[in-house]
C-alpha cells in the first residue's frame, strides 16, 4: 500500500517596524528516499528575495534567502506532493557489545553525543540507568524507555514549542512530540545506542476522505541504529507508517529547523505557521 498526500506549509514573520534586511533558511521541502518520492514541489516567498537551494550536511533539503529592502512581513509557503510506502523494518538485532564496537562509534559519533536539548541530567538522568542496567539487548532498552516516558510524561499533540533540555520535559511530566523525540534521543545515546532526531508531518487520520484538507502541523520522531536506522514515533508510541511525511533530521531540533533567520530593523517580530494535509489518493 502507498499513499499520495499534499501538503502546504505556510511560515513567516510580521515584524514591529519595517525590516530592513532579513536572512533566512528554511527546510520546508520533504526528501526524496527509499520510503518517499516527491512527485512535486515548489516554495513561494514573499517579498521576493535572491535566494539558493542545496542540500545540508544530513541530506536535507535547504533554501537559503535574503532580502534587501524594507519588508513588513516575510512569507513562505511551500506546497509538496509526495508518495509514502513504508515497508515493514527489519534490524539486525544488536547486542550491547556490538553497539559499543569502533565501527559504529566511527560511523555515528555525532549522533552518540548528549548535548544541546538531549543533556541527561537529574532525575531522568537516574532514570535511564535504571532502565539500562535491566535491559539485556538494545531493542529491550528501547521498549522499556518509551513505557518509562508514558508513564512519566503526558503527550500533549497540541504542543508545538519544546523546552530547552530533554530533562526539563521529564520533571515537567508533559510535552509535545519535539519533546519526545528528545527525551528519546537522549536516553538512547547516554545508553551508547546512536540515535537522529526527524522532523516532518504526521496525517493523525488516516481515514480521513480523499481530496478533504486537514488542518495540522509539524511533528516528531526519532531514529536509532540497530545496524540499520530503525524509525520510531516516541510520542504515538509506534512506528511510522504511509502517513508520515519525513522533511528533514539531524543531532536535534537543532538541525531542522523549518525556519530561521536574522533581520536589521526595529527590533521585535512575530512568528506564524500553518500547516494543511490532504490525501489524493
Amino acid at each position: 500500500m502507498s499513499v499520495t498526500l499534499r501538503l502546504v506549509h505556510r511560515a513567516g514573520y510580521t515584524y514591529s517596524g519595517p525590516a530592513v534586511a532579513s536572512y533566512n533558511e528554511a527546510r520546508m521541502v520533504p526528501r526524496s528516499t527509499l520510503a518517499q518520492t516527491v512527485s512535486h514541489t515548489r516554495m513561494e516567498i514573499t517579498p521576493t528575495p535572491w535566494q539558493d537551494s542545496w542540500v545540508d550536511y544530513w541530506g536535507s533539503n535547504v533554501t537559503t534567502f535574503e532580502l534587501h529592502e524594507p519588508h513588513g512581513e516575510l512569507k513562505v509557503v511551500a506546497i509538496s506532493t509526495v508518495t509514502v510506502h513504508r515497508t515493514p523494518q527489519e534490524g539486525e538485532h544488536l547486542g550491547w557489545d556490538q553497539m559499543q564496537e569502533k565501527s559504529v562509534s566511527d560511523e555515528c559519533g555525532e549522533l552518540l553525543e548528549c548535548s544541546g536539548h538531549c543533556g541527561a541530567v537529574g532525575e531522568f538522568a537516574a532514570a535511564i540507568q535504571r532502565i539500562r542496567n535491566e535491559a539485556d539487548t538494545p531493542a529491550t532498552f528501547v521498549e522499556s524507555v518509551v513505557a518509562a516516558l508514558h508513564e512519566k510524561v503526558t503527550y500533549r499533540p497540541e504542543r508545538f514549542s519544546h523546552a530547552p533540555q530533554a530533562a526539563k520535559v521529564w520533571d515537567a511530566g508533559e510535552g509535545g512530540s519535539t519533546d519526545f523525540a528528545h527525551m528519546m534521543i537522549t536516553a538512547l545515546r547516554s545508553a551508547g545506542i546512536p540515535a537522529r532526531f526527524v522532523v516532518g508531518y504526521l496525517l493523525r487520520d488516516s481515514e480521513v476522505p480523499i481530496g478533504e484538507v486537514i488542518t495540522g502541523h509539524g511533528h516528531s520522531w526519532i531514529e536509532w541504529w540497530d545496524g540499520t536506522w530503525m524509525a520510531y514515533d516516541p510520542a504515538m508510541q509506534r512506528e511510522p507508517d504511509d502517513f508520515y511525511i519525513e522533511v528533514a533530521h539531524g543531532r536535534d531540533h537543532t538541525d531542522v529547523a523549518p525556519l530561521r533567520g536574522i533581520f536589521t530593523g526595529t527590533p521585535g517580530s512575530k512568528m506564524s505557521v500553518t500547516v494543511e494535509i490532504s490525501r489524493l489518493a
